[in-house]
């Protein structure tokens, strides 16, 4: 075997080792590349099942949310409507010496408000329920003052005052003492549940 052909022959060997090489690298390569994007693939799935986790969480707590606000919000009217039963059955049965003290102190502390916004105001319009109506008008009569006395059927007790055609008014009716009381008694409720 000449020199030349030694040559080549080694040559084709060294270059079938280098293939074969080349042929076992990529295949590891192609392995590796696998084994990597699969790991890859059940991270990215992992992340996302602990994302759609905390998502869930979330929207359950938002939903539990939800619902204690809607509890309470039902507590607070159902407290406001006994409330506010309760204090007109006391208001129709109270008798009618507290009635007439309840309409003086009420009718004194009006007047008294209308006459510091107008210290001069002449005439005063009074609204009362009408089954206060006589009474009413005995109490301005001891007062000297001139008035109007209207009936309003709207009205549970107590009395409206004004002067100068309406521009100043004093409302002293059960109706908006009750309302500013159910007011009061709806934010005590909210401030104790920490809503």
């Amino acid at each position: 075997m000449s020199v030349e052909e030694l040559r080549k022959a080694v040559l084709e060997k060294a270059r079938a080792e280098a293939d074969e090489i080349l042929r076992e690298a990529v295949k590891r390569a192609e392995a590796i590349i696998r084994d990597a994007e699969e790991k890859k693939r059940r991270f990215v799935e992992s992340e996302k099942e602990k994302l759609r986790a905390a998502l869930q969480i979330e929207s359950r707590v938002g939903e539990a949310r939800r619902r204690a606000r809607l509890i309470i919000s039902s507590v607070k009217a159902e407290v406001a409507k006994e409330v506010k039963e309760r204090a007109l059955n006391l208001l129709r049965s109270m008798d009618s010496a507290k009635r007439e003290e309840s309409l003086r102190s009420l009718l004194e502390d009006a007047i008294a408000e209308v006459l510091r916004a107008v210290p001069s105001a002449t005439l005063l319009e009074v609204h009362a329920a009408p089954a206060d109506k006589p009474l009413v008008e005995k109490l301005l009569r001891e007062k000297g003052l001139k008035y109007e006395v209207r009936e309003d059927p709207s009205i549970l007790g107590g009395v409206r005052v004004s002067c100068c055609g309406g521009d100043v008014v004093v409302d002293n009716t059960y109706n908006t003492r009750l309302g500013k009381g159910l007011a009061d008694v709806l934010r005590e409720i909210s401030r104790e549940l920490g809503a």
